[in-house]
């Protein structure tokens, strides 16, 4: 081969890949993949690019994740502000946070606190809290509900996710636990054995239950009626 032959086979090598994606392709097919156990690797795979291609966008999975979070964040429909009394447009938030995480197991089975930080509970916070000043409350009163508010959420969402599981298997939590207790000595559990489906009720009424209870004490201390607190519409 002659010098100008090498020198010319030279120049025709491309060294590196060019950047066939979008950030925003990436985090789809993160949240396509679930972001439990995700890693740049099995996304590399699902992209069909190089794990290095990621690298050109992200400085590694916990960012990526972060961002991911945010990102379906962004399309979650949060309850309008219709003038509803505070207990029920916190009730409405909680239940579309609960909706929301119960439909994304990803968000829920992760690390979330330390893997996204805090970014989407600021843009969740201050929402909610923007709504209840309008209602009288001020930043850290609003804020006390929205931790209870939040809470709640992400108890009912991993009851959802672990009822869809059962119902998965063609059963229900009720008929489980039922199935499980018929194998017990019922003299040994007298008192259970009266309240044993409460065990197992729908994660909406009992999240209800236990705001309600919170809300009715907040609506005592600001002298508001409490048989009105989510009162049915």
């Amino acid at each position: 081969m002659t010098n100008s032959i090498a020198k010319k086979a030279k120049k025709d090598v491309v060294y590196g890949r060019p950047r066939l994606l979008t950030h925003v392709e990436i985090i789809e097919g993160a949240l396509e993949l679930g972001l439990e156990g995700l890693t740049m690797k099995t996304l590399a795979n699902h992209l069909n690019v190089g794990t290095a291609t990621l690298y050109q966008y992200w400085n590694g999975r916990k960012e990526l994740m972060q961002a991911a979070a945010v990102h379906a964040l962004a399309d979650l429909a949060l309850p309008h502000d219709k003038d509803q009394p505070w207990s029920s447009y916190a009730y409405e938030f909680a239940l579309c946070i609960q909706n929301f995480l119960a439909a994304s197991p990803s968000l829920v089975l992760a690390n979330h606190v330390r893997e996204y930080g805090f970014e989407v509970q600021f843009k969740l916070a201050e929402q909610f809290l923007s709504v209840m000043h309008k209602r009288g409350f001020a930043p850290k009163e609003g804020m006390r509900i929205f931790n209870m508010v939040g809470s709640a959420a992400f108890a009912g969402a991993v009851e959802e996710i672990r009822n869809n599981e059962f119902e998965a298997q063609k059963e229900t939590a009720t008929e489980v636990a039922l199935r499980q207790f018929a194998r017990l000595d019922k003299n040994e559990y007298p008192l259970f054995s009266q309240a044993v489906e409460g065990l197992t009720s729908p994660p909406n009424e009992r999240i209800k239950n236990l705001l309600r209870a919170a809300f009715k004490t907040i609506a005592r201390e600001r002298g508001e009626p409490e048989d009105a607190i989510l009162a049915p519409s």
